[in-house]
């Protein structure tokens, strides 16, 4: 088998050498952008099994039909991956599989995410504040950082909250789709909170951003020593 990174270069060739609407397909104008990006995925792949696995490639999608047929199953599959997703699912197939994976095996593939630490670890590297994985850091802002300071392990509320978020910041991983982004809201969200800790929180982060913009220590060591110099006042030492 050829190297994995000229498998790929043949790949690439053979997508900007074809059609880019191959027959059987509705021509650019009728469909949507996401569409468009679902059809390139689905050339992508069919350009890398064609290059990666050749005698199977002929005995089972040589027919125009027959690989018509499959397009369409394939782009049902993997519609809603993006791009990021896809890339990955394929440098899998060329370094792990002797033989060609079936749709939803190559889905497998390309939801896999190796850096993604699991569901309970995600929770106490949240109350810790400490990440490994920008998704949980997503995850936690989303659930409220200021509410995982001071919770506990056995805060029950708190942990569906967070494993909710998480699972939707993990699926954006998973798909290929930017993990940042507006996370709805779950039923009873704020209305199962007080609202005195809403709007304490609220101005805790006003103030956090606050501090943030006007550059101040939040050492008060450090804001001390800051003060005395804007105030032009020397202390010693030891004093």
């Amino acid at each position: 088998m050829k190297p994995v990174d000229e498998l790929l270069k043949d790949a690439r060739v053979t997508l900007t050498t074809s059609s880019p609407t191959p027959t059987g397909e509705p021509v650019a104008e009728n469909v949507t952008p996401l569409e468009q990006q679902a059809r390139r995925a689905v050339r992508r792949v069919f350009a890398t099994l064609k290059t990666a696995f050749p005698a199977w490639y002929e005995k089972h999608y040589g027919d125009q039909k027959a690989e018509q047929l499959a397009r369409r199953v394939w782009m049902t599959v993997i519609k809603d991956l993006g791009d990021e997703a896809v890339n990955r699912g394929l440098q899998r197939m060329v370094v792990e599989c002797k033989f060609p994976p079936s749709p939803s095996d190559f889905l497998d593939l390309c939801k896999f995410v190796s850096d993604l630490p699991c569901e309970a670890q995600a929770w106490d590297e949240a109350l810790r504040g400490v990440y490994s994985h920008k998704a949980v850091k997503i995850a936690a802002e989303a659930t409220s950082t200021f509410d995982l300071k001071s919770a506990t392990h056995d805060d029950k509320a708190l942990k569906q909250r967070f494993e909710r978020n998480y699972a939707i910041v993990v699926r954006r991983a998973q798909t290929g789709q930017p993990l940042e982004g507006r996370i709805a809201h779950g039923i009873g969200h704020d209305s199962s909170r007080p609202r005195e800790q809403i709007q304490l929180e609220h101005s805790r982060k006003q103030a956090d951003e606050l501090v943030a913009t006007l550059e101040i220590p939040k050492d008060p060591k450090s804001c001390r020593e800051m003060l005395l110099a804007k105030l032009n006042i020397r202390r010693d030492t030891h004093v």
